[in-house]
């Protein structure tokens, strides 16, 4: 199988930027077998960002920590991880973090509160 990787257009954090395999990742929803059915049921805000996606492609990486030698997102990912599996891609752009720190020095400078 060929790898097909969703990259992030802008990585302001290039010292905990990798690429990581989709199914290596565990995220809140990662067990919903229907997805859009779910979100549209429970009124999760997930269209203006997925038509982003597909328009303009991944702007940021996810955000992931390593717990138990699996990768976690961490506060900020799922809806992005979830359009990548939906749309065939096998790899996504994430920055690997393990402080609050981290999170917070990347929100600083790359957070969007209109996908919320």
């Amino acid at each position: 199988m060929s790898k097909k990787i969703l990259k992030a257009k802008e990585i302001t954090h290039p010292q905990y930027h990798t690429i990581l395999p989709i199914d290596e990742l565990t995220y809140k929803w990662d067990r919903v077998d229907n997805w859009i059915v779910y979100a549209d049921s429970q009124g999760i805000n997930y269209k203006k960002l997925f038509d982003s996606l597909k328009e303009n492609g991944l702007q940021h990486p996810v955000m992931v920590r390593k717990l138990n030698d699996k990768y976690r997102k961490w506060q900020a990912g799922s809806r992005r991880i979830i359009w990548a599996k939906l749309n065939g891609y096998t790899h996504i752009s994430a920055y690997v973090l393990s402080e609050q720190s981290q999170v917070d020095d990347i929100y600083s400078v790359q957070y969007d509160e209109s996908y919320k």
